[in-house]
């Protein structure tokens, strides 16, 4: 109701009370489709009219906050000239201040398409904030002079009133289109006067009978009512009406229909409405901030349970580690009943009395080659089932995990509420890997990676970008890694703050990293060059990624990312 037409109504009475006569010292913007004009009083006043759409306001307090680093000067015709008077339009939403030299500054509040221009006398439009190139020289209606704003500018006469109409189901939608300066809220308000029974939500459910009955005189009597107790109010204490910690409504006067809701009372309207804009921002950045990180809790949660189907059928899979040891130890057994060139053979299997089992052969191997082959599948199977069951167990714990943040984020619904979610588990959601926006945009453009010890290794995604890790964004003793004798990335754990040395494990991953992003991946065990990265240099001439060290060690590891990142 920041924007309603009696709001407005009252702020160009209270424009005009307080800033007739002032001049005029400067126009400018400092923040996207705001307009501020500072007056002087003689100390100076600020009046700031916002043309955003879901923010529609006039407001005026004491002071002058232009930052001159971001801002821009407008009307510049207007500097040192005097406001005459402000009034608002008696048709519609405009407040017109009367400047002197006989020009109009007209403030148009139509939410989206709200603007701010200066006319002549005529109705030219000379200058305006927004979309100037179209608006300049073009007229529009201009109301030169104040108009008492009376009753029959709201409310049509009682023979002109709906009468049938009203025996509809919608009467808060007939009501608005009768009474257009009403607005929603006043609507509500009228037809709540009227009827018996409301919702929790405070929405009209039905009227009085009767008002069913079409007696349209006892809408009209109490719109009435409402309408002169607006027009006559003198001394505003605008209200803010919460659901909790929420603004749910602006109001110039106590609203029935609202009673159950926290109240809140202010001075004045420019005091009431900068608390009601201060209010709704913080609950939209409140709303906004839970969409996120509720969206990505739910997203990571999704991931979380395909990945473990995943695991859980790769373990499926390495589970045949048994069957190969089996097979290994049979064919060493009877290495004399197996020649070269068979395809399968069937033994007895000596650990089950009476079965055969069917052991498939590669050709070309000996007896003692293809044995060779099951013992190393064997080994891997295993190993690869460990691998799995220990991923398995940190993707669960981490499903857990989700869940619970999920469930206990169901219901919350203000902003203090949400404030105590976040210094409750806001560490939690960090350390699963959540970030701000403003965070993602602050990364080093490298690959990340946590290692034991909460080290921070990363690792370079081309030879440029090799380049700048290694020589542009790694200080003199942060350890380097590369693979020797292959390419690939160069690898950098960051020292230094309160982590203390790297342990063994930590240097170990880093190399494992290192060895994982190069052409030798694939490789069991990859040789991984160890430097501190003031021993790095680069060769003069030489193309991008390639260095020199003068000092290095070598660490023999598996290629692999930290089991966080795996």
């Amino acid at each position: 109701m920041i924007s309603n037409y009696f709001t407005l109504l009252h702020t160009a009475n209270l424009l005009h009370q307080r800033y007739a006569r002032t001049v005029i010292a400067e126009i400018y913007s400092q923040d996207k489709n705001t307009l501020s004009i500072v007056l002087y009083t003689p100390e100076p006043h600020t009046i700031t009219i916002s043309c955003t759409a879901r923010e529609n306001y006039i407001v005026a307090r004491s002071g002058d906050f232009r930052q001159r680093k971001n801002s821009v000067g407008l009307f510049p015709e207007l500097i040192d000239k005097h406001i005459e008077s402000v009034y608002i339009s008696a048709a519609d939403r405009t407040i017109y201040m009367k400047i002197s030299g006989n020009q109009w500054l007209c403030t148009d509040m139509f939410a989206s398409k709200s603007n701010v221009m200066l006319c002549d006398d005529r109705g030219t439009i000379i200058d305006a904030f927004l979309n100037k190139k179209e608006l300049i020289s073009t007229k529009r209606e201009l109301q030169k002079d104040e108009q008492i704003i009376t009753i029959e500018h709201i409310l049509p006469p009682r023979d002109r009133f709906p009468t049938e109409e009203f025996g509809n189901d919608d009467f808060l939608k007939l009501l608005k289109k009768a009474v257009p300066k009403l607005g929603t809220t006043l609507a509500n308000e009228t037809l709540f006067r009227c009827s018996s029974t409301v919702n929790e939500k405070s929405k009209i459910s039905s009227l009085d009978s009767r008002v069913r009955g079409n007696d349209n005189d006892l809408i009209f009597s109490i719109t009435n009512h409402i309408v002169k107790e607006l027009l006559s109010l003198k001394d505003i204490s605008p209200v803010i009406y919460f659901d909790e910690q929420s603004p749910v409504c602006f109001s110039l006067l106590p609203l029935t229909y609202l009673s159950s809701y926290r109240m809140e009372q202010y001075d004045d309207i420019f005091i009431g409405t900068q608390k009601f804009i201060s209010f709704e921002r913080s609950t939209s950045s409140f709303i906004q901030k839970k969409k996120e990180i509720v969206g990505w809790l739910t997203k990571e949660l999704e991931k979380a349970v395909r990945t473990i189907r995943a695991v859980e059928s790769e373990l499926s899979e390495s589970s045949r580690a048994e069957q190969y040891q089996l097979f290994a130890n049979l064919l060493t057994a009877n290495l004399h009943l197996v020649t070269k060139g068979m395809k399968s053979v069937s033994l007895e299997n000596s650990y089950i009395e009476n079965e055969k089992v069917v052991i498939p052969l590669d050709v070309s191997l000996s007896p003692q080659k293809n044995a060779g082959r099951f013992y190393d599948k064997a080994k891997k199977s295993k190993t690869a089932k460990e691998e799995s069951q220990l991923h398995l167990t940190t993707l669960k714990k981490r499903e857990s995990i989700l869940k619970d943040l999920l469930e206990k984020s169901n219901g919350i619904n203000e902003s203090v509420s949400w404030k105590n979610y976040l210094h409750s588990y806001g560490g939690v959601v960090k350390e699963l890997g959540y970030m701000t926006e403003k965070e993602h945009k602050e990364l080093p453009p490298f690959k990340i990676f946590s290692v034991e010890g909460g080290f921070l290794v990363y690792a370079g995604k081309n030879s440029a970008n090799n380049d700048l890790l290694t020589f542009k964004f790694a200080k003199p003793n942060d350890l380097w890694f590369h693979a020797r004798g292959s390419s690939g990335s160069h690898v950098v754990l960051k020292l230094g703050g309160s982590q203390g040395t790297p342990s063994k494990k930590a240097i170990e991953q880093a190399a494992a990293i290192a060895a994982y992003y190069s052409k030798m991946k694939n490789a069991k065990h990859v040789p991984v060059a160890m430097t501190e990265r003031k021993f790095v240099h680069k060769p003069k001439g030489a193309p991008a990624g390639t260095v020199a060290l003068d000092r290095e060690k070598v660490i023999f590891v598996k290629p692999l990312l930290p089991n966080n990142e795996a």
